[in-house]
């Protein structure tokens, strides 16, 4: 892995215009990669900064950061589900606290990892930590579950067929690669007379990546755990790359902010009144990519930015099915059963 590697953190100067000015204390970047904000942050002298991945092979990104900052940097090898336990010996809260739930390049572009179905290689899909990969879902979950997968997380309008050839393809062989799996996609794409371009394999690619990554319950975990530990006055952003994660994101904003819309009008009422004043929008509506930005870096098209700033640090807690996306948290739960 080549520390050449072009890395363009996206919205950039948006998330400087929030944390403008920097505060002193302790940042957290929950989304290493390749330490593209963490390196912007530590421009900062008098701040210090833990950043976390799950994924091993990021570590070399890590190096040069080390040497210029080793006594103002740490790198944590984990998810950012784990924060509060990661955050345990700490003496001071955090100041801010910054999530890019960008599918990093080194992932989708290495055909080793199995993430594309333009590259060819093995179904993994594995981001690290896994329990399970790309492979045990496809090969082992039953029709109806696999369904459920492309079409909760894929929005995939032939999940039911794409389900039905990959059982009936997996009773003579195991679906061992990305290849193998595209062309089924693509088979199910010409059956019901459509256009059977590679980009129709996108959906149930994402869908499978999401499930094997427990995405959006590490999201879920992730944000509560930094609501919880964030510092009074303290800010949390956020950019999405989907709208099935921004809209989970938006959810839990909500439900902690003054802003009703989009929580579960069942949420008892002493329990809504306390949880809204924790955090507050910084930004009402999302923030966008400039055409400035487009132009330089295509991957950002699809960003949107949410931040907050924590008002009150009182003791909370929250129902999960106030949010109404059990159905995505009980199917990531059950394929890793």
């Amino acid at each position: 892995m080549s520390l050449e590697y072009d890395h363009i953190p996206v919205m950039l100067e948006e998330v400087n215009q929030i944390l403008h000015p920097y505060e002193k204390g302790l940042y957290i970047d929950c989304t290493f990669g390749a330490g593209g904000y963490t390196k912007n942050i530590l421009k900062n002298k008098e701040v210090s900064v833990i950043s976390i991945d799950r994924d091993e092979n990021i570590k070399i990104f890590s190096k040069e950061i080390l040497k210029k900052n080793s006594n103002r940097f740490k790198l944590i090898i984990d998810k950012f589900s784990n924060l509060e336990e990661i955050l345990k010996k700490e003496t001071n809260p955090p100041t801010a606290i910054i999530f890019d739930l960008g599918v990093s390049s080194l992932q989708i572009d290495n055909p080793e990892r199995g993430f594309s179905y333009k590259n060819h290689g093995l179904l993994k899909m594995t981001m690290g930590n896994n329990n399970i990969n790309a492979f045990d879902i496809v090969n082992k979950c039953s029709q109806e579950r696999l369904r459920d997968i492309f079409w909760f997380f894929g929005e995939e309008r032939e999940a039911n067929l794409i389900a039905k050839l990959i059982v009936q393809k997996r009773e003579d062989k195991e679906i061992e690669t990305t290849k193998e799996l595209a062309e089924i996609i693509l088979r199910a794409k010409r059956y019901k007379n459509k256009q059977s371009k590679k980009d129709c394999c996108a959906k149930v690619f994402q869908a499978i990546r999401m499930v094997v990554n427990q995405e959006l319950t590490e999201i879920y975990k992730g944000l509560i755990s930094a609501i919880n530990v964030l510092s009074k006055n303290g800010k949390i952003i956020v950019v999405t790359f989907h709208s099935i994660e921004d809209k989970l994101v938006k959810k839990i904003f909500d439900y902690f902010s003054n802003q009703k819309k989009g929580v579960s009008r069942y949420l008892p009422e002493s329990e809504n009144k306390k949880n809204s004043n924790i955090i507050k929008l910084i930004n009402k509506k999302v923030l966008i990519p400039s055409k400035k930005e487009l132009e330089k870096n295509n991957r950002s098209r699809s960003a949107k930015l949410r931040s907050v700033i924590k008002i009150n640090d009182i003791n909370f807690k929250i129902d999960r099915s106030f949010l109404n996306f059990e159905k995505f948290f009980e199917i990531e739960e059950n394929c890793y059963a």
